[in-house]
Protein backbone atom coordinates (compact mmCIF):
# COMPACT_ATOMS: atom_id res chain seq x y z
CA UNK A 1 0.00 0.00 0.00
CA UNK A 2 2.82 2.22 0.21
CA UNK A 3 3.46 2.36 -3.25
CA UNK A 4 0.17 3.29 -4.02
CA UNK A 5 0.23 6.19 -1.62
CA UNK A 6 3.35 7.18 -3.09
CA UNK A 7 1.86 7.18 -6.31
CA UNK A 8 -1.05 9.34 -4.79
CA UNK A 9 0.64 11.70 -2.97
CA UNK A 10 2.78 12.89 -6.19
CA UNK A 11 0.26 12.82 -8.57
CA UNK A 12 -1.73 15.19 -6.01
CA UNK A 13 1.12 17.13 -5.31
CA UNK A 14 2.07 17.58 -9.24
CA UNK A 15 -1.51 18.57 -9.86
CA UNK A 16 -1.88 21.23 -7.27
CA UNK A 17 1.11 23.06 -8.42
CA UNK A 18 -0.06 22.83 -12.35
CA UNK A 19 -2.95 24.34 -11.64
CA UNK A 20 -2.30 26.65 -8.64
CA UNK A 21 0.98 27.76 -9.05
CA UNK A 22 1.31 27.24 -13.11
CA UNK A 23 -1.89 27.81 -13.92
CA UNK A 24 -2.36 25.15 -16.10
CA UNK A 25 -6.03 23.92 -17.55
CA UNK A 26 -6.82 20.53 -16.64
CA UNK A 27 -6.55 19.39 -20.34
CA UNK A 28 -2.56 19.67 -19.77
CA UNK A 29 -2.91 19.26 -16.06
CA UNK A 30 -3.98 16.06 -15.53
CA UNK A 31 -1.49 14.25 -17.96
CA UNK A 32 1.38 16.11 -15.97
CA UNK A 33 0.32 15.42 -12.94
CA UNK A 34 0.18 11.50 -14.02
CA UNK A 35 3.42 11.52 -15.52
CA UNK A 36 4.37 12.87 -12.29
CA UNK A 37 2.73 10.69 -9.93
CA UNK A 38 4.16 7.55 -12.05
CA UNK A 39 8.27 9.18 -11.95
CA UNK A 40 7.82 9.27 -8.77
CA UNK A 41 6.40 6.06 -8.07
CA UNK A 42 8.96 4.01 -10.12
CA UNK A 43 12.03 6.25 -9.02
CA UNK A 44 11.26 5.03 -5.32
CA UNK A 45 10.29 1.15 -6.75
CA UNK A 46 13.53 1.14 -9.15
CA UNK A 47 15.67 2.05 -6.05
CA UNK A 48 13.85 -0.39 -3.88
CA UNK A 49 15.72 -2.76 -6.79
CA UNK A 50 19.03 -2.06 -5.55
CA UNK A 51 18.88 -0.94 -1.59
CA UNK A 52 15.62 -1.72 1.01
CA UNK A 53 13.89 -4.54 -0.74
CA UNK A 54 16.23 -6.40 -2.93
CA UNK A 55 16.25 -9.52 -0.76
CA UNK A 56 12.51 -9.35 -0.64
CA UNK A 57 12.13 -8.30 -4.33
CA UNK A 58 14.38 -11.61 -5.02
CA UNK A 59 12.46 -13.91 -3.53
CA UNK A 60 9.16 -12.59 -5.03
CA UNK A 61 10.49 -13.82 -8.60
CA UNK A 62 8.59 -17.15 -9.40
CA UNK A 63 10.73 -20.13 -9.08
CA UNK A 64 10.24 -21.41 -12.50
CA UNK A 65 12.24 -18.10 -13.61
CA UNK A 66 15.99 -18.56 -13.57
CA UNK A 67 18.16 -16.13 -12.25
CA UNK A 68 16.37 -13.93 -9.93
CA UNK A 69 18.93 -11.41 -8.84
CA UNK A 70 19.72 -10.75 -12.41
CA UNK A 71 15.95 -10.12 -13.37
CA UNK A 72 15.66 -7.65 -10.18
CA UNK A 73 18.22 -5.99 -11.50
CA UNK A 74 17.63 -5.70 -14.82
CA UNK A 75 13.98 -4.39 -13.82
CA UNK A 76 14.89 -2.01 -11.51
CA UNK A 77 17.09 -0.05 -14.24
CA UNK A 78 14.34 -0.49 -16.23
CA UNK A 79 12.26 1.47 -13.82
CA UNK A 80 14.57 4.09 -13.07
CA UNK A 81 15.06 4.66 -17.02
CA UNK A 82 11.46 4.70 -17.10
CA UNK A 83 11.41 7.25 -14.07
CA UNK A 84 13.84 9.82 -16.14
CA UNK A 85 11.81 8.99 -19.37
CA UNK A 86 8.41 10.06 -17.67
CA UNK A 87 10.04 13.12 -17.07
CA UNK A 88 10.34 14.17 -20.63
CA UNK A 89 7.51 15.28 -22.89
CA UNK A 90 9.03 13.72 -25.87
CA UNK A 91 9.84 10.47 -24.04
CA UNK A 92 7.12 10.43 -21.93
CA UNK A 93 4.76 8.35 -24.24
CA UNK A 94 7.36 5.73 -24.63
CA UNK A 95 8.50 5.62 -21.28
CA UNK A 96 4.98 5.07 -20.14
CA UNK A 97 4.28 2.40 -22.56
CA UNK A 98 7.30 0.96 -21.99
CA UNK A 99 6.65 0.85 -18.29
CA UNK A 100 3.65 -0.57 -19.08
CA UNK A 101 4.41 -3.77 -20.42
CA UNK A 102 6.96 -3.60 -18.15
CA UNK A 103 4.35 -3.88 -14.91
CA UNK A 104 2.10 -6.87 -17.19
CA UNK A 105 5.50 -8.99 -17.35
CA UNK A 106 6.01 -8.40 -13.74
CA UNK A 107 2.83 -9.34 -12.20
CA UNK A 108 2.98 -13.05 -11.90
CA UNK A 109 5.59 -12.22 -9.26
CA UNK A 110 3.32 -10.34 -7.60
CA UNK A 111 0.76 -13.21 -7.75
CA UNK A 112 3.25 -15.32 -6.36
CA UNK A 113 3.95 -12.96 -3.81
CA UNK A 114 0.40 -12.95 -2.70
CA UNK A 115 -0.12 -16.61 -3.34
CA UNK A 116 3.07 -17.72 -1.38
CA UNK A 117 2.72 -15.82 1.82
CA UNK A 118 5.49 -13.20 0.92
CA UNK A 119 6.62 -10.50 3.04
CA UNK A 120 7.82 -7.22 1.78
CA UNK A 121 9.76 -4.88 4.57
CA UNK A 122 8.71 -7.84 7.35
CA UNK A 123 4.42 -7.09 6.27
CA UNK A 124 2.57 -9.82 4.74
CA UNK A 125 2.44 -9.03 0.62
CA UNK A 126 -0.67 -7.40 -0.34
CA UNK A 127 -3.37 -9.46 -0.69
CA UNK A 128 -3.79 -10.82 -4.62
CA UNK A 129 -7.45 -8.62 -5.62
CA UNK A 130 -6.21 -5.07 -3.59
CA UNK A 131 -2.61 -5.77 -5.10
CA UNK A 132 -4.43 -6.88 -9.18
CA UNK A 133 -6.29 -3.14 -8.46
CA UNK A 134 -3.89 -1.63 -7.82
CA UNK A 135 -1.61 -2.83 -11.13
CA UNK A 136 -4.49 -1.68 -12.89
CA UNK A 137 -4.69 1.68 -11.50
CA UNK A 138 -0.92 2.23 -12.96
CA UNK A 139 -1.16 0.63 -15.79
CA UNK A 140 -4.15 2.72 -16.68
CA UNK A 141 -2.38 5.92 -15.65
CA UNK A 142 0.69 4.79 -17.89
CA UNK A 143 -2.11 4.37 -20.82
CA UNK A 144 -3.38 7.95 -20.28
CA UNK A 145 0.52 9.22 -20.58
CA UNK A 146 1.15 7.48 -23.74
CA UNK A 147 -2.72 8.96 -25.31
CA UNK A 148 -1.82 12.28 -24.42
CA UNK A 149 1.64 12.58 -25.08
CA UNK A 150 1.93 9.97 -28.35
CA UNK A 151 2.11 12.54 -30.94
CA UNK A 152 4.87 14.63 -29.02
CA UNK A 153 6.57 11.20 -29.31
CA UNK A 154 6.42 10.75 -32.84
CA UNK A 155 6.74 14.12 -33.83
CA UNK A 156 9.89 14.12 -32.24
CA UNK A 157 11.26 11.47 -33.29
CA UNK A 158 13.61 11.30 -36.12
CA UNK A 159 11.61 7.93 -37.28
CA UNK A 160 8.30 9.94 -37.75
CA UNK A 161 10.00 12.14 -40.24
CA UNK A 162 10.74 9.54 -42.52
CA UNK A 163 9.20 9.39 -45.67
CA UNK A 164 8.88 6.27 -47.64
CA UNK A 165 7.78 7.03 -51.50
CA UNK A 166 6.69 5.07 -54.02
CA UNK A 167 8.00 4.56 -57.51
CA UNK A 168 6.91 7.73 -59.73
CA UNK A 169 3.91 6.37 -61.65
CA UNK A 170 3.59 8.16 -65.44
CA UNK A 171 0.43 9.65 -66.84
CA UNK A 172 -0.49 9.02 -71.27
CA UNK A 173 1.33 12.46 -71.51
CA UNK A 174 4.96 11.23 -70.20
CA UNK A 175 6.68 11.86 -73.26
CA UNK A 176 6.01 15.35 -72.54
CA UNK A 177 8.27 15.18 -69.11
CA UNK A 178 11.48 15.62 -70.40
CA UNK A 179 10.50 19.26 -71.84
CA UNK A 180 12.17 22.15 -69.64
CA UNK A 181 9.50 24.55 -68.50
CA UNK A 182 6.09 22.61 -69.76
CA UNK A 183 3.32 22.40 -67.91
CA UNK A 184 2.03 22.51 -64.45
CA UNK A 185 2.97 21.03 -61.19
CA UNK A 186 1.10 20.58 -58.18
CA UNK A 187 2.65 19.55 -54.47
CA UNK A 188 -0.14 18.20 -51.89
CA UNK A 189 0.07 17.19 -47.71
CA UNK A 190 -2.67 15.61 -46.33
CA UNK A 191 -2.70 14.68 -42.38
CA UNK A 192 -5.18 12.29 -41.40
CA UNK A 193 -6.33 12.65 -37.30
CA UNK A 194 -4.87 9.25 -36.61
CA UNK A 195 -2.77 6.59 -37.67
CA UNK A 196 -5.12 4.45 -37.63
CA UNK A 197 -6.75 5.47 -40.46
CA UNK A 198 -3.03 5.07 -43.06
CA UNK A 199 -3.78 1.80 -44.15
CA UNK A 200 -7.54 2.68 -45.58
CA UNK A 201 -6.28 5.61 -46.98
CA UNK A 202 -2.94 4.29 -48.07
CA UNK A 203 -5.21 1.96 -50.40
CA UNK A 204 -7.42 4.87 -51.72
CA UNK A 205 -3.69 6.86 -52.59
CA UNK A 206 -3.31 3.80 -55.02
CA UNK A 207 -6.74 3.47 -56.29
CA UNK A 208 -6.02 7.22 -57.71
CA UNK A 209 -2.58 6.67 -58.40
CA UNK A 210 -3.81 3.71 -60.77
CA UNK A 211 -6.39 6.46 -61.78
CA UNK A 212 -3.58 8.64 -62.94
CA UNK A 213 -2.16 6.55 -65.43
CA UNK A 214 -5.28 6.55 -67.99
CA UNK A 215 -5.74 10.64 -67.03
CA UNK A 216 -5.97 12.97 -70.09
CA UNK A 217 -2.87 15.69 -69.72
CA UNK A 218 -1.41 13.82 -66.60
CA UNK A 219 2.76 13.52 -66.68
CA UNK A 220 3.36 11.95 -63.91
CA UNK A 221 2.57 11.40 -60.11
CA UNK A 222 5.12 10.96 -56.45
CA UNK A 223 3.41 9.45 -53.94
CA UNK A 224 5.26 9.52 -50.19
CA UNK A 225 3.67 8.69 -46.99
CA UNK A 226 5.01 9.49 -43.03
CA UNK A 227 3.05 6.47 -41.39
CA UNK A 228 4.13 7.27 -38.12
CA UNK A 229 2.60 10.83 -38.29
CA UNK A 230 -0.29 9.48 -40.02
CA UNK A 231 0.88 12.28 -43.11
CA UNK A 232 0.26 11.98 -47.16
CA UNK A 233 2.30 13.99 -49.69
CA UNK A 234 1.95 13.94 -53.56
CA UNK A 235 3.78 15.52 -56.54
CA UNK A 236 2.59 15.57 -59.66
CA UNK A 237 3.06 17.15 -62.88
CA UNK A 238 0.27 18.01 -65.54
CA UNK A 239 0.04 19.57 -69.28
CA UNK A 240 -1.79 22.15 -68.08
CA UNK A 241 -4.22 23.20 -64.99
CA UNK A 242 -7.27 22.38 -67.34
CA UNK A 243 -6.09 18.74 -66.90
CA UNK A 244 -4.82 18.58 -63.32
CA UNK A 245 -8.53 20.02 -62.23
CA UNK A 246 -10.25 17.62 -64.72
CA UNK A 247 -8.71 14.95 -62.12
CA UNK A 248 -9.03 16.09 -59.40
CA UNK A 249 -13.03 16.66 -60.05
CA UNK A 250 -13.14 12.94 -61.34
CA UNK A 251 -15.46 10.75 -60.09
CA UNK A 252 -13.04 8.71 -57.53
CA UNK A 253 -11.10 11.68 -56.71
CA UNK A 254 -13.92 13.14 -55.42
CA UNK A 255 -15.65 10.52 -53.58
CA UNK A 256 -11.91 9.96 -51.57
CA UNK A 257 -11.68 13.35 -50.62
CA UNK A 258 -15.53 13.70 -49.25
CA UNK A 259 -14.73 10.29 -47.35
CA UNK A 260 -11.91 11.29 -45.63
CA UNK A 261 -12.32 15.50 -46.11
CA UNK A 262 -13.82 14.76 -41.86
CA UNK A 263 -10.99 12.58 -41.36
CA UNK A 264 -7.97 14.97 -41.78
CA UNK A 265 -6.56 16.95 -39.68
CA UNK A 266 -5.25 19.93 -41.88
CA UNK A 267 -4.45 19.38 -45.61
CA UNK A 268 -1.99 22.28 -48.05
CA UNK A 269 -1.89 22.30 -51.76
CA UNK A 270 0.33 24.42 -53.95
CA UNK A 271 0.40 24.65 -57.60
CA UNK A 272 3.24 26.47 -59.62
CA UNK A 273 4.49 26.28 -62.94
CA UNK A 274 7.02 23.34 -63.77
CA UNK A 275 9.95 25.78 -63.99
CA UNK A 276 9.17 26.58 -60.53
CA UNK A 277 8.67 22.92 -59.47
CA UNK A 278 10.81 21.61 -56.58
CA UNK A 279 13.39 19.03 -57.13
CA UNK A 280 12.98 16.92 -54.08
CA UNK A 281 11.00 15.80 -51.51
CA UNK A 282 12.66 17.78 -48.92
CA UNK A 283 11.94 21.19 -51.01
CA UNK A 284 8.17 19.69 -51.41
CA UNK A 285 7.62 19.20 -47.44
CA UNK A 286 9.60 22.87 -46.71
CA UNK A 287 7.30 24.53 -49.69
CA UNK A 288 4.08 23.22 -48.15
CA UNK A 289 5.15 23.26 -44.32
CA UNK A 290 6.15 27.25 -44.80
CA UNK A 291 2.30 27.82 -45.37
CA UNK A 292 -0.21 28.07 -42.75
CA UNK A 293 -3.41 25.82 -43.50
CA UNK A 294 -6.49 27.86 -43.51
CA UNK A 295 -9.12 27.48 -41.04
CA UNK A 296 -11.39 25.05 -43.62
CA UNK A 297 -8.10 23.04 -43.81
CA UNK A 298 -7.57 22.25 -40.18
Amino acid sequence: MSVLFVFLSATLATLGVSTVLRRRPPREAVPLALRGGLAVMFLVTGVSHFAGLRDDLVAMVPPVLPHPELLVTVTGVLELAGAIGLLLPRTAAWAAGGLGLLMVAMFPANVYAATAGLTLAGEPATALLPRAAMQLLYIAAAVAVVVTHRRQAVLGDRLGQLITGLPRAYGPAATMREVPGAGIVLVSRLRLRSVWQVPGFLLASLRLRRALRHAPGALWLDLAAQPLTATFWTWSGWTDEEAMRRYTRSALHAHVMRTYRPRLRESGFRSLPAAQAPTTWSEVRGMLDARTPRASER
